[in-house]
């Protein structure tokens, strides 16, 4: 207590400073002209607003993990409400009701962990494993397109098979004209891969649009993949050879969908049948 007062006498001088600075900014404030009235408040609600965005900032930084959780569980159930996600999707001309458009497909967020684009065969890891859904032969997309099919997985993560893989398989086809062939990766160049089996008698456009067929299990028709930079023919073949550049970066891919199709195990169990 001694201290305290030693303090304040010491620096009487500083603290009778402040208060009379104090009682004439009241003065002004509340006996002064309008204009300076005025001054004042504007003066104080910038300094308040400079601090309170700065409050405010700090805060949404915070959070931002795990808004982008809550964003990413939204997008997977706008994506699974979509019109390519429901079975019998194709069926425009009759009726939609709730049998006709059941749910064929779901999407399960998750983060890229690891990732290689500089090998042969290159792969991803993600966060998400056989406890969230996650199991082998699911494909996985971004908001952009493809980004490879899962090949294994345990109870936390999934190790995924990339479009950048010589062992990768697409089945793709051009928008514009519905002709399908197989979209492989001949380990050149991570930004494009290479749609086979296209009749040399149709007509390839540079800029075409290049989409999942939907004749697999894995991915829902219409998932963007890229669009054609160019074309030739090799001597003898009855075939067009169509590079296609990617639209999704696979280089800077971080979040990503895992597709669930509900509906592969009726399809799968059909198939072999026809095999049988």
């Amino acid at each position: 207590m001694r201290n305290l007062l030693l303090f304040v006498i010491r620096y009487h001088a500083f603290f009778i400073f402040v208060i009379l600075e104090v009682i004439a900014f009241y003065v002004i404030i509340e006996t002064g002209n309008k204009a300076q009235r005025n001054a004042w408040m504007s003066s104080a609600n910038s300094v308040t607003g400079f601090f309170s965005k700065r409050y405010n900032n700090i805060v949404e930084y915070w959070n931002l993990p795990e808004q982008n959780e809550d964003l990413k569980v939204e997008n997977a159930r706008l994506k699974a409400q979509l019109k390519s996600s429901k079975f019998n999707h194709l069926a425009d001309t009759i009726a939609v009701n709730d049998t006709l458009y059941e749910q064929q497909f779901t999407y399960i967020p998750a983060k890229v962990v690891n990732n290689s684009v500089n090998f042969q065969n290159n792969y991803l890891t993600l966060n998400r494993g056989a406890r969230h859904g996650v199991k082998a032969n699911m494909g996985v997309v971004t908001d952009k397109g493809l980004v490879g099919i899962v090949r294994k997985s345990t109870q936390n993560y999934a190790s995924v098979l990339s479009l950048l893989n010589r062992d990768t398989r697409i089945s793709a086809k051009i928008k514009r004209n519905n002709f399908f062939g197989s979209l492989v990766w001949e380990d050149k160049d991570p930004r494009y891969m290479t749609l086979n089996a296209i009749p040399k008698h149709v007509t390839i456009e540079e800029s075409d649009t290049i989409i999942t067929s939907g004749y697999s299990s894995i991915f829902p028709e219409g998932i963007i993949i890229g669009t054609v930079e160019s074309h030739y023919q090799k001597p003898g073949s009855n075939f067009h050879t169509i590079k296609v550049l990617l639209t999704a970066d696979l280089n800077q891919v971080n979040h990503v969908y895992v597709i669930k199709n509900l509906m592969v195990e009726e399809k799968q169990t059909l198939e072999e049948t026809n095999k049988n």
